[in-house]
């Protein structure tokens, strides 16, 4: 679980909050739901190595056009420095934009793990267990643990107090022992942790 480090030069925009799936898996006696957020990292290849590579090739042209005199050749030669002039730089940006961001491809990927967050949960029907497993690979852990159904008093969603986005929720199972986060307000939209919500608190009920 460690850290990803981006090279120096692939800039990023990072909008806050994960994109979250939730996929279900049932057997016989067994209820499995896996929740899984990734940050949204996307490459800015087209807002700097693209204008950078354009930008050299102006350069690039107006030094050439200064060397062979441009002004004082043909019409022909005009034409061309002129198209040249229309065509490469824009040729060079969007070159250098499929360029880096093939480049880039591989190391958004990594990020994008390095800051995932997962939650399992698994409700066994037949032996009356309740199992979750939390992953936070930002923060490097894990934690995993299993409850007697005589134990769980309820799923339900809560409000996060002092939270600056009012729609932050959390999924939270109430046990003998105290509440337990399943899912904080970065996993998970607000719909998402009301139907688990209702899952956990039907099948518990079987």
């Amino acid at each position: 679980m460690s850290k990803h480090q981006r090279p120096w030069w692939l800039l990023v925009n990072k909008p806050a909050g994960l994109i979250t799936t939730v996929q279900e898996e049932s057997a016989s006696d067994e209820q499995v739901f896996v929740i899984r957020g990734e940050p949204v990292v996307q490459g800015l290849a087209w807002l700097t190595w693209g204008p950078a590579a354009a930008l050299l090739f102006i350069i690039l042209l107006t030094g050439l056009a200064i060397v062979f005199n441009v002004r004082g050749q043909s019409s022909i030669m005009r034409f061309f420095f002129v198209a040249a002039f229309l065509a490469l730089p824009a040729l060079a940006w969007g070159l250098a934009i499929i360029v880096f961001n093939r480049l880039a491809a591989k190391h958004l990927q990594a990020e994008r793990k390095a800051k995932s967050q997962e939650c399992r949960i698994c409700l066994n029907q037949k032996r009356g267990e309740f199992s979750y497993q939390i992953i936070d690979q930002t923060l490097a852990s894990s934690i995993e643990e299993k409850l007697a159904y005589g134990n769980i008093r309820g799923a339900k969603v809560t409000p996060v107090i002092g939270a600056r986005n009012r729609k932050a929720m959390r999924l939270i199972l109430n046990t003998d022992q105290g509440m337990v986060v399943l899912l904080n307000e970065a996993l998970g939209t607000p719909a998402q942790k009301i139907d688990l919500a209702r899952e956990i608190e039907a099948l518990l009920k079987l």
